[in-house]
């Protein structure tokens, strides 16, 4: 099974600065092939996440609201997990729980103090390692020299580059580990506890401050069962420019930010050697040189968004169209760029509206205007505002995005958008033919995210025709169903289409769903030569691929020994919609892994493998292509299904999705097995019957429960 989430705890006790700064370096170093999905203590409860984990990570913050969250059942799952070859990753108070005992300055106004009951290390974790810490300042923190042991990582050498022995780490509140091999004890029998990092110098003993402490274990890894726990009580994943210097007004912390600064890359390397020992890919630029040069977490800047006639026909239609989204921007924006008039539609954010610079060759948008409406935030203050949106939809700052409108003679190149050529998708959409799927095309090369841009700027949505599909090349914040994120690596297809459905009842708008991710399938299996594709649909809503025994392009973590095919995912489907006059608004959002072979695998991996099998010699399928061949397939079944509803898609859909006959166990009904009998084509269903009493059947909503295909588990959502 292929392990694509990163779960990072959000829930009683985080720091809010650890937090946000935790799901910032995550994102730098593992986006190109992880989900960073945040998930409070009733997800860890009630859900079925450890099939799909490849690492929880414990942000700082304080202890005890963890320990009060989530004593019981959801430490002894997570101690199952790791057991069973999951992986741990606790930062500064992350690290205290992890450990068997937190002793937290003992004998002060502050002491924490007591046994822990998950002890993936099963000593005590001491702290803090450095006198001063206060909660409510960063008179505790210190830009900290540790010596690192490169020899106990079991990595290549290599990774080090020609880095120093001793790195400047941040450093506020953490503990040092008392492992036996530090307190000159004899190993427990079965204990394997490696030291990965010492604090270098000026450790005391917080039971008798006047002791010093030499080398004193920072960072260690315990071997837990067949899995692993890696335990901080520094902060690697602080980088300098998420730090204020006006801050740190002690003596030995005055020069703090300087101090990390000179040392980013080195620490970067290191929290790269931590998750590769940890078995977790990291992306190479997150290690390179030249990101200290200026900012040290290069944060994607968002893109202009360009948008164009598509498959609308007509001089009116586009006219009207044109004249409604130029009319709509009424204020006079606050930049000042040469040649260029700043108008602004206020909605959500401010969306600046402007017209594509004409002449061959040119760029539809100056760089002076794109620079000044896309000014980048600090590491800091993006950092903040993500981590609002992802928590629980905080309110954040206003934002800037900006509208290109162009016509079929001023359409960017691909110079200026150099990873999706909208000439050719335009030309490819207006060859398979369609209407109203796709009528106008929007692009951004980097955006938030398709589907929120169109769900939460409410006045352009109005004004954008039926049809109108967004989309985009990389999604700083791609969303999946209830609170999953998406990853979106280059080569992933991306795009959400408005679609205005009238109220029929034969017609149900539930089942759109089904038939966009249906759409997805047959559009490619619908091409001559493709048919063999193994590309398959798993409910309510999710695009999978069978990889066959011979292709080991995905990690594998599910002890197969490769004689057999397994599935992986590579794409999904999420609807929102609203209601209105008789009529819903609907965003239906997918990704797609077109090119990418990366987290799992992609359409043209498929085909490539195919090919191989086979001896044919079928052609990959660009994303410009898979876009319009995916929008008129759509567009091909809306039409039947206004007329006639789901019914006869059954067969088509039965033909592809992974539940024929699948046997499940349904957590909630005290574990009562079930075979899967079918879909319900009004409501969306799943309908199973059970194995120990047959008599007994059940319907299983979509929004209301949550399917482990692989372990054929259904539960509740949480």
């Amino acid at each position: 099974m292929v392990l694509l989430n990163v779960l990072v705890y959000s829930g009683p006790g985080i720091g809010p600065n650890a937090y946000a700064y935790l799901i910032r370096t995550l994102r730098q170093f593992l986006s190109h092939r992880y989900a960073i999905i945040p998930v409070e203590p009733e997800t860890l409860r009630k859900e079925p996440w450890e099939s799909k984990a490849a690492m929880l990570v414990m942000p700082g913050g304080r202890d005890l609201p963890y320990v009060a969250s989530m004593n019981g059942e959801i430490n002894r799952r997570i101690k199952a997990w790791v057991q069973s070859g999951g992986r741990y990753l606790g930062f500064c108070a992350g690290g205290y729980y992890g450990s068997g005992r937190c002793e937290f300055e003992p004998g002060t106004a502050m002491e924490v103090v007591g046994d822990r009951e998950l002890a993936l290390f099963p000593g005590t974790c001491l702290g803090c390692a450095y006198p001063g810490y206060n909660y409510k300042t960063e008179d505790g923190a210190r830009a900290a020299e540790v010596a690192v042991d490169r020899s106990a990582f079991g990595i290549s050498q290599s990774t080090w580059k020609d880095d120093p022995d001793r790195v400047r780490i941040y450093y506020n509140g953490g503990g040092y580990f008392l492992t036996d091999e530090f307190l000159g004890k004899q190993s427990a029998e079965g204990s394997d506890v490696a030291v990965l990092v010492r604090y270098a110098s000026d450790v005391s003993d917080p039971r008798d401050r006047s002791k010093r402490v030499a080398n004193a274990p920072a960072v260690i890894s315990c071997k837990v069962g067949s899995g692993m726990a890696v335990l901080s009580g520094l902060h690697p994943e602080y980088a300098w420019d998420f730090l204020a210097p006006s801050s740190y007004t002690q003596p030995y912390n005055q020069q703090l930010v300087q101090l990390l600064r000179s040392h980013d890359a080195y620490r970067r390397r290191l929290l790269g050697a931590i998750f590769a020992h940890m078995r977790i890919d990291v992306d190479p630029d997150a290690l390179l040189d030249e990101v200290a040069s200026e900012h040290s977490m290069r944060i994607p800047a968002a893109t202009p968004t360009f948008i164009a006639p598509a498959r609308v026909s007509g001089v009116a239609p586009v006219a009207t169209t044109m004249y409604a989204l130029n009319s709509a921007a009424t204020t006079r924006g606050e930049i000042k760029v040469a040649g260029v008039s700043d108008m602004v539609l206020q909605d959500a954010e401010d969306i600046h509206i402007t017209n594509a610079c004409p002449g061959d060759g040119s760029r539809r948008v100056s760089r002076e205007y794109q620079q000044a409406v896309f000014a980048p935030l600090s590491p800091s203050a993006a950092a903040m505002r993500d981590s609002a949106q992802l928590v629980d939809g905080g309110k954040v700052d206003r934002s800037h995005s900006m509208l290109v409108l162009c016509t079929q003679d001023t359409l960017p190149d691909t110079k200026e958008t150099p990873r999706f050529d909208m000439k050719l998708a335009i030309k490819y959409m207006q060859e398979v033919k369609a209407h109203t799927a796709g009528s106008w095309l929007m692009y951004s090369d980097t955006t938030g995210s398709t589907q929120t841009f169109l769900e939460k700027n409410s006045r352009l949505q109005a004004l954008l025709p039926n049809g109108t599909v967004n989309v985009a090349t990389i999604q700083l914040a791609g969303r999946g169903r209830g609170r999953n994120a998406w990853v979106s690596p280059v080569g992933c297809l991306q795009f959400t289409m408005l679609l205005r459905h009238p109220h029929l009842k034969q017609a149900p708008v539930v089942m759109l769903q089904y038939l966009i991710a249906l759409s997805v399938v047959e559009a490619i299996k619908a091409l001559p030569g493709y048919e063999g594709i193994p590309l398959r649909l798993k409910w309510p809503n999710d695009l999978y691929a069978a990889l066959p025994p011979s292709d080991t392009s995905a990690d594998s973590s599910d002890g197969s020994d490769g004689s057999e095919a397994s599935f992986v995912k590579i794409g999904g489907v999420l609807v929102s919609s609203s209601f209105k006059a008789n009529e819903f608004t609907l965003l239906l959002g997918c990704g797609v892994n077109v090119a990418n072979p990366l987290p799992t695998t992609s359409i043209n991996r498929l085909i490539h493998q195919h090919n191989l099998r086979t001896g044919a010699k079928l052609a990959p399928i660009s994303m410009e292509r898979a876009l319009a061949l995916i929008t008129a397939k759509f567009e091909e079944f809306y039409r039947q299904f206004l007329l006639h509803g789901f019914e006869p898609f059954l067969k088509r859909y039965y033909g592809n999705w992974l539940h024929t006959g699948q046997t499940v166990t349904l957590v909630d009904q005290g574990r009562e097995r079930a075979k899967i009998t079918g879909l319900c084509p009004t409501a969306g269903l799943l309908q199973v019957r059970s194995i120990d009493n047959p008599g007994r059947t059940y319907d299983l909503q979509p929004d209301g429960n949550s399917f482990d295909m692989l372990q054929g588990l259904i539960s509740r959502k949480a």
